[in-house]
């Protein structure tokens, strides 16, 4: 059972991402992950600077995508904070945001075999063979062997995720949709005959200013849920397209208020008692918790309570 911590900060510095990570690991955190947005810092820099600040909690990128960067300088950069950070390193991936297609202008169609590919390279280089088999060129320092995390909501990326992951993240999926999407996990380790770690991101409202800020989260999560939820929280195809135009013009929390009240409900948590939480992990076959980091000084609180919903889930 592991809790970790999904940094939700707005364009972190440098003396944030320590400060958070620091938060993290006297929390008792398992390990931290720092979103690869390409409108703010670079998150490998923000991770070797988390890797300098820390001394037991894992750290790793949640998410990066195989379309941003090269894959080649993707396995570099993982195995430079390696480098720094030992065994604590680890990769999440994840198929971009609307922004990669809609600002970027990179199609992501493929994105399912995308993914399925740089999870493929990132073990081939942990051998030591050739990032190219015409060239025969290797990486010319170590990368050693190191967990990998899939995220996402849609079938095909939750599909490859049960078949290649060590574990897979329901991130901000919507509760009516979790069994569906939990199942798909299944088929798909069942297949490769793998069995991840599952970590459910719940998203909880704790009260305050917790729900506003949930509601940046839900963006993302609407436009890649399953149509047959976007009928039911009634967003018709213009609906979408303004959603993804406000998204990738201005962001999360600009895109915010286009999102359906009925989805709101469908994604938010409003019980945070760890022992109704607890019921909802443990019928998903969650074994571990990611919390999303809103403020450094939540973080111990967060932490805290993840680990109370997981050692109530252990009991059912």
């Amino acid at each position: 059972m592991t809790v970790g911590v999904i940094s939700h900060l707005p364009n972190p510095d440098f003396a944030a991402v320590r400060s958070l990570a620091r938060a993290a690991e006297r929390a008792g955190a398992d390990w931290l992950g720092l979103p690869d947005a390409f409108w703010w810092r670079d998150t490998w820099l923000l991770l070797a600077e988390a890797a300098r600040a820390t001394r037991h909690i894992a750290l790793g990128p949640v998410v990066t995508n195989p379309y941003m960067r090269h894959p080649f300088q993707t396995v570099s950069a993982l195995a430079s904070l390696q480098e720094l950070a030992g065994e604590r390193a680890f990769v999440g991936i994840g198929a971009g945001g609307s922004e990669v297609s809609g600002a970027a202008h990179i199609p992501r169609k493929d994105a399912a075999g995308k993914v399925r590919s740089l999870v493929q390279l990132v073990r081939r280089a942990q051998q030591g063979e050739p990032l190219d088999a015409a060239s025969g060129r290797n990486l010319e320092f170590p990368l050693r062997p190191l967990r990998v995390l899939i995220a996402g909501r849609g079938d095909r990326i939750l599909s490859v995720a049960g078949e290649c992951a060590d574990s897979v993240l329901l991130w901000a999926i919507p509760h009516s949709d979790l069994p569906r999407s939990t199942a798909i996990v299944a088929r798909g380790a069942l297949d490769a005959r793998r069995r991840p770690e599952l970590i459910w991101a719940p998203l909880v409202d704790h009260g305050g200013a917790s729900r506003e800020r949930l509601r940046t989260i839900a963006a993302y999560s609407v436009l890649n849920s399953h149509p047959s939820l976007h009928a039911a929280w009634g967003l018709d195809h213009q609906g979408l397209t303004d959603l993804r135009t406000r998204l990738v013009g201005g962001g999360a929390a600009a895109a915010q208020d286009l999102v359906p009240a009925a989805a709101l409900d469908d994604l938010i948590l409003h019980d945070p008692a760890p022992a109704s939480v607890a019921n909802l992990a443990a019928d998903l076959g969650a074994t571990s918790i990611a919390i999303p980091a809103f403020s450094i000084e939540e973080v111990a609180q967060q932490v805290a309570w993840a680990r109370a919903v997981l050692e109530a889930a252990s009991t059912r």
